[in-house]
């Protein structure tokens, strides 16, 4: 391709010239993933135009003893410890911090029974 020496400045041009191709090539990815999240997103929404989401499920279908089961459950509280089940207490923190964080809710909020490896 080249005979002879290349000059500073012929490979500075070619430098440039291959830095400015890769980002064309994400520009153009960019645009191209874009259009395509829209294109989605309208399928989507007019797969969803015939559905309610406004409505609520009907939980008096539950048995009885299902719901007390859960009322039980949600008025329990929790004496501050903690059940690590094959499961460092670093690993617990860490995992309790990442549900904290993805949920939003602070740590002082929630309230952990027991973690253990699947």
């Amino acid at each position: 391709m080249w005979q002879g020496d290349v000059s500073f400045f012929d490979s500075l041009i070619i430098s440039l010239t291959g830095m400015l191709v890769v980002m064309l090539e994400l520009i153009v990815i960019a645009v191209f993933i874009v259009i395509l999240s829209k294109i989605i997103r309208s399928f989507n929404k007019k797969k969803s135009d015939g559905i309610d989401k406004t409505a609520k499920p009907d939980i008096s279908a539950q048995p009885e003893k299902e719901k007390k089961n859960e009322k039980e459950q949600l008025n329990t509280k929790n004496d501050g410890r903690l059940d690590f089940k094959s499961v460092s207490p670093e690993e617990a923190a860490v995992i309790m911090a990442a549900v904290s964080a993805e949920s939003g809710i602070p740590l002082d909020r929630t309230a952990f029974k027991s973690i253990k490896k699947i």
